[in-house]
């Protein structure tokens, strides 16, 4: 479905008539056209601002330091500045119908009397400047100069160096920002414009550390956006640039080593290649890059809970430990990724194909020594983790800019895979695990020395083999027109409008099968069935005399010789380690024994399963209005219709003997939502003088749910005492963001920002707890049976 006021839109854009100074219809005009080059360095000066002086007539240089600006006839004062080098102005004189070349070589600022060539991340720095300066919304620029020199390990370090970004980490490692403070969830990430799907199985966020910052050409954060760009971006929209293939022959190699003390690691290494070059008289570019690294992630950590109680005394409220967590992790993170960029230069335009892939590897162990002091218990946790993250991107593309308009279309297909298995065992000490009780004056260092470490009472008590499957596919097509008008030599400008269609298929699947409860289905002169077929497949293991005798499977069994003195600094226990390849050998034999023994269990099984599909149409028209030399206008509407059905599940969680049965009342469920919104938008940007700009916004966005709170998924616990369900008939929120910020620059201090912001937020989504009971019920979607309310009532 097309808005129609969107057709209106367009169809007004493109029947505008361009306009001459004098506001006749151009008749008498010409075409200013030239490059703006470092005088020095013999580089292209990108986002150099090129302007008639005394109009609003200009343009702002592309990529390759060119620029383009028609105008009536007559005689000129063209202006060219760009922070960081002397502003240079030229007498000209457009005649009717013609061409006129004027090129521009400026001198770096610093320069007295003698030649010098800038150093490449100054110069990248001055680009990132000028393209902030030039940006008709809010943005902020890492260049790619800078992305090259300093030593990030994947786009998200890179984005985090940006003002208003935080960064979340993992392993060691920024996988996620935050854009002022607001959940990754919030940005949208596109790379070359085209969005980078989700790849998280609950929230549309996106992993930027599969990523290698060595592929890009530059990164840019918009943090208030403008009618053009998708509106679920209340956080910031983030674009990564693919690099372009150069006029000369390009062959970049980069190869770097590294070493772990942590875990005595010598194998971290990456390597970066690019090459590229322009064919058949420089109309076709085409660059192709390579990455392949692999860093040792190992890490010690330590954590601990505490709990309130009371001076037996006094009865003064005091805080005690109750439960501490040495944590021991190996892991392995690698990155492999492969970009290709090919352009064909035709009249006034081109025609590119990219493609993008990035593959990010997990092998990891961890292990656990959980010290839970309030329970009197100590547990021994280990999990082997093997997953892989993917992402791909593929476009087709033209743009051609006519002069009386311009316009680009797009095709594109994007995927994201996950596949994250983990095996997981825990051995269980079940009572005297302290010899003592910790009192409000005990120190963590402390806890140590209370420890009552038993082998012989420290049994196996749960094996379980987890896996998750994500696989999202997206195809979109989108178009952009654009038209100028100059109604005066101090009113000119564009108006702009397009659309954009995305088809997106998702599916999660994750399963969890295994065995709990092991510790407590034997007993001194039996096994439990699972500690027998375990016996039968391993009898060399003797495990009926073992098991017979204690009454569990023993940690000192399969336990390991591996040790680390060094481990937290020998202030806290590593644990017991166990024998892996063994514990390998248990799980297979209970494989084997089929689902009576290897159970599936139905909330890690189906809790979290759903796929569907979602649909998006949107529209846009906007304008940019230079009233002046000073003052630039953005006003623009976006239309946005959203539609997507999902298939889940509920049912009732089942357990027999403490082990969990197929789910009971299971029945599968579709939901089906549709929205549309209008967002109005306004920018302001106002320059009062040659070092000062000012910012002022107001626009609409939308925060649309994440695919865990609306995909139709019901469960109730065995006991009846909680149930989890998302609500199917969630609309999007909608936010109301002004922003505003003042820039300083020059070209001795550079660019100095401060800005500020407001949102006001409708129908905000979260997630919450609450009692149920009869006289109340469950939400609408929700799709809580009545009868699971009146079987077990809360008060």
């Amino acid at each position: 479905m097309r808005s129609p006021a969107f057709l209106a839109a367009a169809i007004l854009v493109l029947l505008t008539p361009a306009f001459d100074v004098d506001g006749a219809e151009s008749v008498a005009s010409g075409k200013i056209e030239g490059r703006v080059i470092d005088r020095d360095a013999g580089m292209s000066l990108p986002f150099a601002n090129v302007i008639i002086q005394g109009t609003s007539i200009g343009a702002a240089t592309d990529d390759d330091g060119a620029y383009s600006i028609t105008v009536a006839a007559g005689r000129y004062t063209l202006v060219a500045s760009y922070i960081g080098y002397k502003t240079q102005s030229r007498e000209v004189e457009v005649v009717e119908g013609e061409t006129l070349e004027v090129n521009f070589e400026l001198v770096w600022e610093g320069v007295v009397g003698e030649e010098v060539v800038i150093r490449a991340q100054a110069a990248g720095q001055n680009m990132a400047i000028n393209q902030q300066l030039n940006s008709n919304t809010i943005t902020n620029v890492v260049s790619a100069a800078r992305i090259q020199e300093l030593p990030d390990v994947n786009a998200a370090e890179s984005i985090g160096r940006l003002p208003g970004v935080s960064i979340q980490r993992s392993g060691g490692e920024a996988n996620r920002v935050a854009i002022r403070g607001l959940s990754p969830k919030y940005n949208t990430v596109t790379v070359n414009g085209v969005r980078v799907p989700s790849t998280s199985g609950d929230d549309r966020s996106v992993d930027l550390s599969l990523i290698s910052s060595s592929m890009l050409d530059g990164i840019e954060v918009m943090k208030a956006i403008t009618p053009d760009k998708d509106a679920d971006a209340i956080g910031g929209a983030i674009d990564l640039k693919l690099r372009e293939a150069p006029d000369d022959l390009m062959i970049d190699l980069l190869a770097q080593g590294g070493y772990n003390d942590l875990q005595d690691y010598y194998g971290n290494y990456k390597f970066v290649g690019s090459i590229g070059y322009r064919f058949f008289e420089k109309r076709l570019g085409v660059i192709a890059s390579v990455n392949f690294d692999e860093f040792d992630r190992s890490a010690d950590k330590f954590s601990g809970s505490y709990r309130q109680s009371s001076n037996p005394q006094t009865g003064e409220p005091i805080i005690i430990i109750s439960d501490l967590t040495a944590r021991e992790e190996n892991v392995k993170r690698g990155r492999t990724g492969a970009s290709t960029v090919l352009d064909y230069r035709i009249p006034e335009g081109k025609l590119t194909v990219n493609g993008f892939y990035n593959r990010r590897t997990f092998d990891g162990l961890t292990r656990n020594n959980v010290m839970a002091i309030d329970q009197n218990r100590l547990r021994y946790d280990t999990s082997i983790g093997d997953g892989t993250t993917s992402i791909f991107t593929g476009t087709a593309g033209i743009e051609q800019d006519f002069d009386l308009f311009a316009y680009d279309i797009s095709f594109s297909r994007i995927a994201s895979r996950l596949d994250n298995p983990t095996t997981f065992w825990r051995f269980n000490q079940e009572a005297n695990g302290f010899t003592g009780a910790p009192d409000e004056g005990t120190e963590p260092t402390e806890i140590p020395d209370l420890l009552n470490v038993d082998s012989l009472a420290t049994g196996l008590q749960d094996v379980y083999l987890f896996d998750q499957s994500l696989e999202e596919d997206e195809t979109a097509i989108q178009f952009n027109v654009r038209k100028p008008f100059n109604f005066s030599r101090l009113v000119n400008g564009y108006f702009k409008a397009g659309g954009k269609f995305r088809w997106l298929e998702r599916s999660n699947d994750e399963t969890q099968n295994g065995r709990n409860g092991i510790y407590y289905g034997s007993g001194q002169g039996n096994l439990n069935d699972a500690l027998e077929c375990v016996s039968a497949a391993k009898p060399e293991w003797d495990l009926d005399t073992l098991v017979g005798n204690l009454g569990l499977f023993p940690v000192g069994f399969v336990e390991s010789d591996y040790k680390r003195s060094d481990f937290l600094e020998g202030e806290y226990p590593l644990g017991f380690t166990v024998d892996n390849d063994m514990m390998l050998e248990v799980i297979q034999a209970m494989q084997d024994c089929g689902p009576d023994i290897w159970r599936e269990y139905s909330i890690g099984s189906l809790g979290r399963d759903y796929k569907g599909t979602e649909r998006y149409q949107a529209g846009y028209a906007m304008a940019e209005i230079n009233l002046g030399p000073r003052l630039t206008l953005i006003p623009g509407v976006r239309w946005e219709n959203d539609y997507s059905r999902y298939d889940g599940q509920r049912y009732r969680e089942v357990f027999t003997n403490n082990v969990s049965g197929p789910p009971a009342e299971l029945e599968f469920i579709t939901n089906v939502r549709e929205n549309s919104f209008w967002l109005p938008m306004v920018h302001l940007r106002y320059e009062p003088t040659d070092w000062l700009q000012i910012r002022l916004a107001r626009t609409e966005t939308l925060i649309r749910p994440d695919y865990i709170q609306y995909a139709p998924i019901t469960t109730i616990n065995f006991f009846r005492t909680f149930v989890n369900a998302s609500n199917s008939l969630l609309q999007p929120a909608k936010s109301a963001n002004y922003d505003a910020a003042i820039s300083v620059f020059n070209n001795k201090i550079g660019l100095f920002t401060v800005a500020g912001f407001h949102k006001s937020i409708d129908d905000l989504i979260l997630s919450v707890d609450y009692l149920l009971h009869p006289d109340v019920g469950a939400l609408p979607g929700m799709n809580v049976p009545d009868v699971w309310i009146e079987a077990r009532p809360r008060a």
